[in-house]
C-alpha cells in the first residue's frame, strides 16, 4: 500500500509551507495548550463549531465595539500567527478577530478542508463574536477561503481584501509557476534557451498529470481513502482542497468592495492572478509591494501596511480597464526574432519564428503566431474579419477583450490563458489542429454559451465550449 500523491502536487504544499520560517505548533485530535506569545489585553478562545466537531481557537484584540476585522490565515501550522505584527496596528480602529483554522495552529481537527466547509465555519464564529458586517483579510490559501466565504455570504461582508491569494488559477496554471525556473538578468541567451526548455519539459508534465483527474476525482468521492492519506497533514489535505476548486463563479458573482494587495517576487501565487483579479471582479484595486515575496507582512512590513491603510480607509472609485494603446503604428511583423518586447496600437501582427516574445499593453485587429513562444499581457483584439490565430506555438495570455465573428482560432499549440472576456457573434475558440489549453477565471458571450469558463481541455477539430 503506497501512500503516493502527483510530485505536482508535493511541490504545492512544499512551496506554500517553505513560506512560513518559525516554529510549527503542534496539534492534536484535542487542542493541548500551547505556549504563545499575546500581549496582555488580547483574549484567546475556544469556539465549538459543528462542520468539524472541532475548536476553533479565535483571537480578539481591540474595542469589540469597534468594526470588526477577521484575518484568515495561509498554509503552515503557525496559523494566526502570521498575522501577529498586523494586529497591533489594526487593534487601535478595529476589533480584530484571527481564526486558526479548523487543522491549523491551536484548532485540532479532521476532514475535508475545502473552502466551502472553511467559509460556514467562519460565518458561525462571525455571528457569534460580531453583530456587524465584517472586512474579511485572507491571506494565501486564506484568501482562497475568504473568496469563497464572500461568495456564500455576503450578507455578512462590508470589504473584502486578498493577500497574495493561493490556488485560484485554473490548477496547471497554478503549479507550474511554482515549478517554474526564472534565469537572472544577467544570465547568458545560452543560459536562459536551456532553461526555457527545461521549463517546457516541466509545463508538459504538468500539463499531463493534471489531465486526468481519476485520482483526484477518486479522492474526493471515497471519505475514507481520503482521511486515510491525508487526515495526518493539515497541509497536504488544504492543498489538495484548494487545488481541485472552482473559483470562477466567485470571482464573477462578488460585488462588494475587493482590495487586492500582491508582492511583485511571489514565487507561490503569481502577481498575473491579482491582475486577473483586478479585471474581473466588478469592484475591485490592486497593490503591488515591490520586491516582496508570498508573505508581504513579514518581509516588507512597512510598505504592506501602507497598503492595507490605503484599502481600509481610500474607497475604490473606478472600475479597472486594460492601458490605452496610443496611435496607430501600422503593421508589426516578427520574424526569426528572440527576447523583444512590443507594446502599442496596430492594424495587425504577425510573429514568426520567435522566442519569447512579449506583446505588452497591445490593441489590434489581426494576430497570427506561428511557431513562436510569445507571453501577451493586456490585450484588446476586435474584428469582424479575422480571428486571433495561434498555430503551432505556446502562448500565455493574461487579461484580454476581444470581440468580434469567429474571434479565435487555435491549431496543434499550447495556451495558457487567465483573464479574458470573449464577446463573439461566431464561434468564440475554435480549435483545429490537437491542442491543450489551460483557461483561468475567463468569460464567453457567444451564441453557443455565455458564461465563465475556467479549466483544460485537449480538444482537436472543435470548439472550446459547445453547449
Amino acid at each position: 500500500m503506497l501512500r503516493r500523491l502527483p510530485i505536482c502536487m508535493l511541490l504545492l504544499i512544499s512551496a506554500c509551507s517553505s513560506q512560513q520560517q518559525e516554529q510549527q505548533i503542534k496539534v492534536s485530535v484535542e487542542p493541548e495548550p500551547v505556549e504563545l506569545r499575546l500581549a496582555e489585553h488580547w483574549q484567546l478562545s475556544y469556539f465549538d463549531e459543528q462542520i468539524f466537531n472541532s475548536k476553533v481557537a479565535v483571537l480578539e484584540a481591540g474595542n469589540k465595539h469597534n468594526p470588526p476585522v477577521i484575518l484568515i490565515h495561509g498554509l503552515g501550522q503557525i496559523g494566526m500567527k502570521d498575522w501577529f505584527s498586523v494586529i497591533p496596528t489594526l487593534e487601535k480602529n478595529y476589533h480584530v478577530i484571527a481564526i486558526d483554522l479548523p487543522g491549523f495552529g491551536l484548532s485540532a481537527a479532521k476532514g475535508r478542508f475545502l473552502s466551502t466547509n472553511y467559509a460556514h465555519v467562519i460565518a458561525k464564529i462571525s455571528k457569534q463574536y460580531s453583530s456587524e458586517k465584517a472586512i474579511i483579510i485572507g491571506h494565501s490559501m486564506g484568501g482562497a477561503v475568504a473568496l469563497r466565504y464572500t461568495e456564500l455570504y455576503a450578507e455578512l461582508v462590508k470589504q473584502l481584501i486578498l493577500v497574495d491569494a493561493a490556488g485560484l488559477l485554473e490548477k496547471s496554471a497554478f503549479i507550474k509557476h511554482i515549478v517554474a525556473f526564472e534565469p537572472g538578468d544577467d544570465s547568458s541567451t545560452f543560459l536562459q534557451q536551456q532553461i526555457e526548455g527545461l521549463n517546457e519539459v516541466s509545463s508538459s508534465i504538468i500539463e499531463a498529470t493534471t489531465k486526468s483527474t481519476l485520482i483526484t476525482n477518486f479522492l474526493q468521492d471515497n471519505d475514507y481513502v481520503w482521511n486515510w492519506l491525508v487526515s495526518d497533514s493539515s497541509n497536504m489535505n488544504a492543498a489538495l482542497s484548494l487545488v481541485e476548486e472552482d473559483f470562477s463563479q466567485a470571482v464573477n458573482q462578488v460585488a462588494v468592495p475587493v482590495n487586492i494587495i500582491w508582492g511583485d517576487k511571489d514565487n507561490v501565487a503569481p502577481l498575473r492572478t491579482g491582475k486577473v483579479l483586478n479585471k474581473q471582479m466588478s469592484h475591485a484595486r490592486l497593490q503591488v509591494i515591490k520586491g516582496a515575496g508570498h508573505v508581504p507582512m513579514k518581509s516588507h512590513h512597512a510598505d504592506f501596511m501602507s497598503a492595507l491603510e490605503t484599502a481600509l480607509n481610500e474607497p475604490i472609485t473606478d472600475k479597472y480597464s486594460l492601458p490605452s494603446t496610443g496611435e496607430n503604428q501600422g503593421i508589426l511583423t516578427c520574424q526569426g526574432e528572440n527576447d523583444k518586447t512590443y507594446s502599442g496600437h496596430y492594424d495587425a501582427i504577425v510573429v514568426k519564428d520567435c522566442g519569447r516574445i512579449r506583446l505588452i499593453n497591445i490593441s489590434t485587429g489581426g494576430l497570427l503566431i506561428k511557431d513562436s513562444v510569445v507571453e501577451i499581457e493586456n490585450l484588446t483584439f476586435s474584428s469582424q474579419s479575422s480571428s486571433l490565430t495561434f498555430d503551432e506555438s505556446v502562448v500565455t495570455m493574461t487579461n484580454a477583450d476581444i470581440s468580434g465573428h469567429n474571434t479565435m482560432l487555435i491549431n496543434g499549440s499550447r495556451l495558457d490563458m487567465a483573464g479574458i472576456s470573449i464577446q463573439a457573434t461566431g464561434d468564440a475558440v475554435m480549435v483545429g489542429n490537437g491542442s491543450r489549453i489551460s483557461v483561468s477565471l475567463s468569460d464567453i458571450n457567444s451564441p453557443k454559451y455565455k458564461g465563465v469558463v475556467h479549466g483544460i481541455f485537449y480538444l482537436r477539430n472543435q470548439p472550446l465550449i459547445e453547449q
